[in-house]
């Protein structure tokens, strides 16, 4: 029980510590002006919500008159236009003031001690803006805000694509369609921008700002906090800077939409634009999972500092926390102004962004560990064994990902399918006659035309309709002993019937071969070790590449440094362990004097 009434006061003292708008900074913000970030985010709120309600009443919501109804406020209405431009600038102004805070946040360590929670809090309100200002981004319904939306959209759609939880699997959660489902509740018509789609946009871009803000009414009127404690000559000049602005650079109206022609390139508002970048340059899924994963680390990384380096605040002894946030300063205005610029070349660019972002990380650990190891305090020494630790464990994860990123460089595979393929290593000895099903696999489907597109997700058609059917005798007696192995049972049979199916009309597997066929994850270890072990022979149709390529330069720089970072991260760890013990054994008893 004592473990669990600690962990109900762990998690009692932070959320007593919660801080939304940096109410519990009254102090820092005498002195200190970007502890105003708070209160200005919630003051802008404030005017882009009244200013959106004044919108309201000549904002028509319909595709036929959305365009009109904005051109009638910005030239008809009195101060109509300002009213926009304060709304649209406003918008702006809370995310850069959003962002501003998060950045101060980890800097200035304002979630120590025990108010790691503060960092949510402030990615919430962060992300809350951005996809407020996202769906509000289509009500305009002009071209440009038309087409990003509809590649935005589409973004959901790839989770159908996730391992385990996507319909790439034949039966797993096949009826739940994640993906598309999130799609359609955004869209409301499939994959086309349709009434449904501006009047869910209208419905959630008024829902993400107006829900919220009456949760954080409750919140001040609870605590009896001060909403806005900044003074009337600061709120008269933050007012005025976006009145300015609205004058001297009108809300841009832009084009009509229209579906029948594209515009290139295509782009977002301003702060999904380094996002964008992102998804030129890697596969979709990957993007889509690297984009839900963010989020999730930067929660993280509060939690992480405090392993790292205790109560202390002084960002020139956080090295680690001061690199991860130049990495992301960096990475964001550089993908933002890449993609304006309409450069992205997938073929050599990745490996330059890999290494940065591996290596920027990298150079935080080494001075985060040189500070460790520069101590010469005992106590303070055997205290550090849990950072070292932390730095051990992600040297680990980005050693992982180099021993993965390795194989999937050397044959041009995916993730996806490269841990496929060594599922199936590892279930390989305990198939019937593997050999067999491999050589018949490559009799049916030459590896070399892996990249061609799979039909209904099902492996079995596909190649019915695309190799038997056009193949010979021998090419139909190999497909027909892949089936018959299909029926074969193994002493892992039982994995199988743990795999839930929700499809009622999809049949059960016959067994750990049948869904390792299926699935085509038998096919992905046939491409994986020809490729890997005959270079000469084992083409693509389409680029006239040899296997296995050469890994680049700069991607070998960060895969040594993750494994180096392991072993230093270890040795420190055990070093400082070690040292913790020894100081907390009891001194020897000295014997006793002789009585004189």
């Amino acid at each position: 029980m004592s473990a669990v009434n600690a962990t109900i006061d762990w998690v009692k003292t932070r959320i007593n510590n919660i801080d939304i708008f940096d109410e519990h900074h009254r102090e820092e913000a005498k002195t200190n002006p970007w502890y105003s970030l708070g209160p200005i985010f919630y003051m802008v709120w404030f005017i882009v919500m009244f200013t959106g309600c004044v919108l309201i009443m000549w904002y028509v919501p319909t595709k036929a008159q959305a365009f009109d109804s904005i051109l009638h406020i910005q030239n008809g209405i009195p101060f109509g236009g300002l009213m926009r431009g304060m709304h649209k600038y406003g918008a702006d102004a809370m995310i850069i003031a959003a962002t501003m805070r998060m950045y101060r946040m980890f800097i200035c360590a304002d979630y120590k001690p025990g108010k790691e929670f503060n960092i949510a809090i402030a990615l919430v309100a962060l992300l809350l803006s951005m996809y407020s200002g996202l769906t509000g981004y289509l009500l305009i319904w002009n071209q440009r805000a038309f087409w990003a939306t509809k590649v935005f959209a589409t973004f959901p759609t790839y989770m159908d694509q996730f391992p385990v939880m996507g319909d790439f699997y034949q039966p797993l959660v096949k009826s739940i369609h994640m993906g598309w489902n999130t799609a359609e509740v955004l869209l409301g018509g499939g994959a086309a921008i349709t009434q449904e789609t501006i009047t869910r946009f209208f419905s959630i871009h008024l829902a993400f700002s107006l829900i919220p803000l009456i949760f954080v009414e409750l919140y001040f009127y609870k605590n009896a906090y001060k909403r806005v404690p900044l003074s009337w000559a600061k709120r008269t000049i933050i007012t005025m800077m976006l009145v300015v602005v609205a004058i001297v650079l009108p809300a841009a109206q832009g084009k009509r939409s229209d579906p029948d022609v594209t515009p290139l390139p295509i782009l977002s508002d301003w702060y999904f634009l380094g996002l964008y970048q992102m998804y030129k340059y890697l596969e979709p899924v990957v993007a889509t999972e690297i984009t839900i994963v963010l989020p999730l680390i930067v929660v993280g990384l509060p939690f992480m500092d405090v392993w790292l380096t205790g109560a202390e605040k002084d960002i020139n002894k956080r090295p680690f926390i001061f690199w991860v946030v130049i990495m992301a300063l960096v990475s964001w205005i550089v993908f933002s102004l890449l993609i304006i610029a309409n450069i992205a070349n997938i073929h050599t660019d990745p490996p330059y962004w890999r290494a940065f972002t591996y290596l920027t990380v990298n150079v935080g650990m080494g001075l985060q560990l040189w500070l460790m190891w520069q101590n010469k305090d005992a106590v303070q020494r055997a205290k550090q064994w849990k950072g070292a630790l932390v730095i051990a464990i992600i040297g680990a994860s980005q050693a992982f990902w180099g021993f993965v990123y390795y194989y999937m460089a050397k044959v041009e595979m995916f993730r996806g399918p490269m841990f496929q393929q060594w599922f199936y290593g590892i279930m390989r000895p305990f198939l019937p006659d593997a050999d067999k099903l491999e050589a018949a696999m490559r009799k049916v489907q030459p590896t070399s035309t892996y990249f061609a597109s799979t039909y209904k997700n099902d492996w079995q058609d596909w190649l019915k309709d695309n190799y038997v059917a056009k193949g010979g005798p021998e090419v139909q007696a190999a497909f027909n002993q892949i089936l018959e192995h299909c029926k074969m049972t193994s002493p892992v049979d039982w994995l199988v019937n743990w795999i839930p199916t929700f499809t009622p009309d999809h049949p059960k597997y016959l067994g750990m071969v049948d869904y390792l066929v299926t699935n085509r994850w038998a096919y992905d270890y046939v491409v994986f070790v020809d490729r890997m072990n005959r270079s000469s022979n084992i083409e693509t149709t389409t680029k006239g590449v040899f296997y296995p390529l050469d890994i680049p330069f700069w991607d070998w720089t960060w895969m040594i440094a993750g494994a180096v970072f392991m072993i230093v991260g270890a040795y420190m760890t055990y070093s400082f362990k070690s040292g913790s013990q020894a100081s907390a054994k009891p001194a020897p008893a000295q014997p006793a004097s002789a009585a004189t």
